[in-house]
């Protein structure tokens, strides 16, 4: 009766996750296919295409190197690049960190793999206590639709780009398509000083070297949101969570 009610709520706490991060699923999809046919148009193969989307599951580190990729640039430089399109990951792993200590490592990995922003948002903005039941469920249910449409978009962006013009510029979908997640997101105070954070810094950075603007705007919002959720708790005594 106990493993029956275990995996009952298991089952509560997969969907509780997969109907909050729902809303973001539509834009995400329509990135993916923003993402799957710039991958093609910007010269890989098909099959380059295919395991870039499944091996590398992040939308900015895929648009940050395909200019590189294009342009000729060395490894080196294109996994420096990405490496620091990506450390914004390092501050999500540290802020789940003490809620998955003691999983298994294989586990641990699978979950660090399907991270995603807005799946890290919808579980940091909910109670910790609430969290606390079944965490591995409620997080892949925040994190895995967001995985399957963007893999799904990717896949029908780089089929159709066999079949669209090379000329064709669809930059601005993916700029639609970032505005309604970024958009959705933004449901508290502390995020709407993180976006603006970053957007001011973004624009005053956009003709430096290098996405040194991209780069800052990266910086200021996670800057911005450590600082201001700190202050928000200070002062405040930790809140015990059921075993």
């Amino acid at each position: 009766m106990a493993i029956e009610h275990r995996a009952a709520v298991r089952r509560l706490r997969f969907w509780a996750g997969v109907g909050q991060v729902g809303p973001a699923v539509p834009g995400l999809f329509s990135w993916g296919v923003v993402s799957g046919i710039a991958l093609v148009k910007s010269g890989l193969t098909v099959a380059q295409a295919t395991g870039m989307t499944l091996i590398v599951f992040s939308g900015t580190a895929q648009l940050a190197a395909l200019p590189m990729i294009a342009s000729g640039a060395s490894y080196l430089m294109i996994a420096f690049t990405i490496a620091l399109t990506n450390l914004r990951f390092l501050v999500y792993s540290a802020s789940i960190s003490a809620d998955l200590r003691g999983l298994r490592w294989p586990l641990r990995a699978l979950l660090g793999y399907l991270t995603t922003d807005n799946g890290i948002a919808i579980y940091q903005m909910s109670d910790r206590a609430d969290r606390a039941r079944q965490r591995v469920a409620f997080i892949l249910g925040c994190n895995l639709p967001v995985w399957v449409s963007w893999q799904i978009g990717s896949l029908v962006g780089i089929a159709a780009a066999a079949v669209l013009p090379g000329t064709a510029e669809l930059s601005y979908l993916g700029l639609l398509a970032v505005l309604a997640i970024v958009v959705q997101m933004t449901r508290t105070r502390l995020a709407v000083w993180t976006v603006i954070a970053a957007a001011v810094w973004a624009v005053l950075g956009a003709d430096w070297p290098m996405g040194g603007g991209m780069m800052a705007g990266i910086a200021a919002g996670v800057g911005v949101a450590l600082a201001l959720e700190r202050m928000a708790h200070r002062g405040k005594p930790p809140r015990e969570t059921p075993p």
